[in-house]
């Protein structure tokens, strides 16, 4: 297949998933969003804890290795939360406690390095179970037979909201004046992603074409 005869057949496809599985299409969608915030998450906390809070690069390393583990342990045990309730639940009161843990961090700024360990793995608690409840919620809308295609639709909407996260941080940081500024981007682009996944629902529907 050629290079443009591939986008054509993905243009085909997702064509095909708003008739047969919107739901699934909106989550696509929202996912896409708010998994970039996540990544900013990661991407922003060491340059925020060097440039803003004042971390030495080992310390740096120490918070970033803290970051991860508090982040997997939250995933295995939320995990369970997850059977329970369902994902949806879990990723919207994930979405809302990264949104409280990342205001914190900017509005208490000025009280150093304190704050940003507090709110910094705060904010981890909640990534991992994101993600991971993100994949759970797909798995269950994806109509029979499409999994390996919808997957594959879940990973490129990733690849491309990739820009979001960075161009909100950037242009906070200009509209702030300081680097502090740009946590509000990265909480802007995961309330988004929040706002977009509350309607979806639970459960895919399929429309007949």
């Amino acid at each position: 297949m050629s290079f443009f005869a591939s986008y054509a057949r993905l243009g085909r496809d997702i064509a095909r998933l708003w008739r047969e599985s919107r739901q699934t299409l909106y989550f696509l969608i929202a996912s896409a969003v708010f998994r970039d915030g996540l990544t900013g998450v990661f991407t922003f906390g060491g340059v925020l804890a060097a440039g803003t809070f004042g971390f030495s690069p080992s310390e740096v390393i120490v918070f970033a290795i803290a970051a991860n583990v508090t982040a997997g342990v939250s995933t295995v045990v939320v995990g369970r939360l997850d059977d329970r309730i369902g994902p949806k639940p879990v990723i919207v009161a994930a979405l809302i406690g990264l949104v409280i843990c990342g205001l914190a961090v900017f509005f208490l700024h000025d009280a150093g390095q304190t704050a940003f360990w507090i709110f910094g793995l705060a904010l981890c608690l909640f990534v991992g179970p994101a993600q991971s409840a993100s994949r759970s919620f797909l798995a269950r809308m994806i109509p029979a037979g499409r999994e390996g295609e919808i997957f594959g639709l879940y990973a490129t909407t990733g690849k491309a909201a990739t820009f979001l996260a960075p161009t909100a941080f950037a242009i906070f940081v200009s509209i702030g004046g300081a680097q502090y500024w740009g946590i509000l981007g990265i909480v802007l682009v995961i309330a988004i992603g929040l706002a977009v996944l509350i309607p979806v629902s639970a459960k895919a529907i399929r429309i007949n074409s």
